[in-house]
């Protein structure tokens, strides 16, 4: 097996500046070579695959196993439930243990469980390996974030999550379409079939093309980088135990303090990114093309995959630009690029305007790298991975959200109260950056 060549370390020899895009705590260096880079961006969809390859055969899945939609409810929410209950142990398991044996370990948990989804026979069997699939996930995610925002250096972070990024938007392309051919010959089991082989890709591909001392030193279970000559008042030192990182559940919580403004911005960001994503975009505007404007499945369909690839261009012009002009600077523009997007929704009249502003909405995902590189940017190496535990939770918690929150308007005041509410909350999210970015201008 051919071990990835050490990285270049890149050291910064002056103190960072946040809004541009560095961290100001400590010597911020590349600890993943390419490969290992490539490895971890392109293992991100794998091992939720099955999750995305299902969506167009549950009602297959329904009628199979005569289920009542109360148990496909239930079967369709175990993952979602199960991402959310363990994002925030997930990011202690990387104070705790080497991020790379723990993604091995999750890899492998969702392959075995994608095989016992493949032989499920009934509605709680599915749900349960669905459970452990979504546990499974959940810690894949947290690890990867975690290694990636930490070791792939503050100069290629944007680009790097930009990468990811765009990988689901690939994902989201060909996995539902991939799941529903198969599901021709194979019926719904195909799905978990399709999910087993890709997280086994992905065991492989860590496997084969990671080391365990850049993930250890991506997350701080090293000797801490000396700190540089001048660099001002740095952060509380968090404990250390013979060369790694304390493994009290409060020492790297409380060291997420040091984000400050910069860091809740990023969670707030993250929210609204994610509850409009699976919100208004997933949920709504569909059913509006339906309802209103009598557009068949395949033309939405159609649509979605156009927003999809066109949505690519916008998140890796997101990264690089946040690698170029600071991600904090470009925080406040990409909200509002997000609400100017949803605003045009209420000048949908016919199908040529439906179309038309549906495609417009790529270019908010302008906005997507930008919060998990602020992370980066905003917290001390050895915190990150709590950091990364939060912005998982604070996702999980706005997907699970969204369709609620926009069920209820619907039943309410129709579209355009399901519109308002999302563009509500997108205003209150930029009004609440921009105020925490004059506070901190201020000081």
């Amino acid at each position: 097996m051919t071990v990835p060549a050490e990285p270049t370390h890149h050291v910064d020899a002056v103190p960072a500046d946040p809004a541009r895009g560095a961290s100001p705590h400590h010597v911020d260096d590349v600890f993943l070579s390419r490969a290992e880079t490539w490895a971890l961006v392109g293992s991100q969809p794998l091992a939720q695959l099955s999750n995305m390859a299902l969506l167009p055969s549950l009602g297959a899945l329904r009628a199979d196993l005569g289920l009542t939609y109360g148990e496909l409810g239930a079967v369709v929410a175990a993952f979602g439930l199960a991402r959310l209950v363990t994002d925030l142990p997930a990011g202690g398991m990387a104070r705790r243990w080497n991020p790379r044996t723990v993604l091995l370990v999750a890899f492998a948990i969702s392959t075995v469980g994608s095989i016992l989804g493949a032989l499920a026979g009934n509605a709680w069997q599915v749900a349960a390996v669905r459970l452990l699939i979504g546990v499974a996930s959940s810690v894949c995610q947290a690890m990867i974030l975690a290694w990636l925002v930490g070791g792939s250096g503050r100069v290629a972070r944007g680009r790097v999550m930009a990468r990811g990024e765009a990988l689901f938007s690939v994902a989201g392309l060909v996995v539902p379409a991939l799941g529903g051919l198969l599901a021709l010959q194979l019926g719904w089991r195909a799905a978990f079939v399709l999910g087993a082989v890709a997280a086994a890709i992905g065991l492989a591909a860590v496997q084969l093309f990671t080391r365990a001392s850049g993930a250890a030193r991506s997350v701080g279970q090293s000797d801490p980088p000396a700190q540089p000559t001048g660099a001002g008042p740095q952060p509380p030192a968090l404990p250390w135990v013979d060369g790694r990182a304390d493994a009290s559940l409060l020492a790297g919580w409380t060291a997420l303090r040091v984000g400050g403004r910069v860091l809740l911005s990023a969670y707030i960001a993250t929210f609204v990114v994610f509850f409009c994503r699976n919100g208004l975009l997933n949920a709504v505007i569909p059913v509006l093309g339906t309802d209103r404007l009598g557009l068949q499945p395949y033309q939405i369909g159609v649509m979605f995959s156009a927003v999809n690839a066109l949505s690519i261009g916008a998140v890796l012009l997101g990264g690089r630009a946040g690698d170029r002009f600071g991600r904090y600077r470009l925080l406040a523009p990409g909200l509002a690029v997000l609400l100017a997007a949803q605003l045009l929704l209420f000048l949908v009249q016919d199908a040529v305007t439906y179309v038309a502003i549906t495609l417009v909405q790529s270019l908010s995902f302008f906005v997507n790298p930008l919060p998990p590189g602020l992370l980066g940017d905003a917290l001390p190496i050895r915190a990150r991975a709590q950091g990364i535990a939060v912005y998982r939770a604070v996702s999980d918690l706005a997907l699970l959200s969204a369709p609620s929150v926009m069920g209820a308007a619907l039943q309410a005041g129709g579209f355009f109260a399901a519109e308002l509410a999302s563009v509500l909350v997108i205003a209150i999210a930029l009004l609440a950056t921009v105020a925490l970015a004059a506070r901190r201008a201020a000081r």
